[in-house]
Order: C-alpha cells, then structure tokens, then sequence
C-alpha cells in the first residue's frame, strides 16, 4: 500500500508495466506519507505491560494492554480479587504499587495516598511494568483518613 491512486482514471492506466517517460510521468499517485494524517491507514500497535500481582500468599502475573485496567484483566484471567465500584471510589480494591508506574488519574486516591505507593487497581493502567501487592480495604482507609 504505497501509493495510492488520486485520480478517477482506471487501473491500466496506472499500471507498473506501462513506462511513460520522465516528463509525462502519471502525477495521479502520491505517497501515503504525503497525504494528510488523517487520511493515512495506521496500523496500531498495542502495548501491554507485565504486572506482577501479589495475592493471597502468592504472585500472577498478567500482560496488561494499552487502555485496560489492572482490575480488569485479572479478573478476565480468573484472579479473585476484591471490588465493587470500578470507578476508583469505593476503596474495596487496594495495592501497593511496589514497583513501575501506573495512572489512576480517574480514580478519587488522593495525590499523598498515591505519593505513598497506594493505588486502586480498578482504575490503574500501566504505563510500565509493574509489582503490586493487594492489601486490605482497612489499611488503604486508614491511610485516606488519617491523612
């Protein structure tokens, strides 16, 4: 798919067989790194992250991609782990983000919390590798509120 035709003329007439001569070369094609973003065909690559889930006494890990959250694809793998909301305001689905980065810029886990290495993986999507650590709803609000 380099070049792609500009005009209404047919096929043959752009066909690679015919040589016309430099000067009379067909100006109907352009590159496609030529045309206008928007009208380019992307082939998107998706990335995913490892994350490491410590759980229960024992350690998954999961490729988390590109727009997923860590709550989400462990619970599309089988891992039980706590929730209820999924909008990052409940609380019920506490880590420790011991490794990595992660946006949780949609949950309500305030700047200090996040600060600490507290996240809510019902809205934390990857933005590296990653080690979390669930922990208790407790621990996560006594850390909340006692700020």
């Amino acid at each position: 798919m380099g070049l792609v035709p500009l005009c209404q003329r047919t096929p043959a007439a752009h066909s690679v067989g015919a040589a016309p001569s430099r000067s009379l070369a067909c100006k109907h094609r352009q590159s496609v790194a030529a045309q206008p973003r928007s009208l380019r065909q992307h082939k998107v690559r998706v990335a995913a992250f490892k994350v490491d889930i410590e759980h229960d006494g024992g350690t998954t890990t999961l490729e988390v991609e590109e727009g997923s959250t860590i709550l989400e694809t462990a619970l599309e793998n089988g891992l039980e782990l706590s929730h209820d909301c999924k909008m990052g305001v409940c609380m019920t689905c506490p880590a420790r983000l011991m490794e990595g980065k992660v946006d949780q810029s949609t949950g309500m886990l305030d700047e200090d919390a996040k600060a600490k290495g507290y996240a809510l993986l019902c809205v934390s999507e990857p933005l590296s590798d990653c080690k979390v650590k669930t922990i208790t709803e407790e621990e996560i609000l006594n850390e909340v509120l006692m700020t």
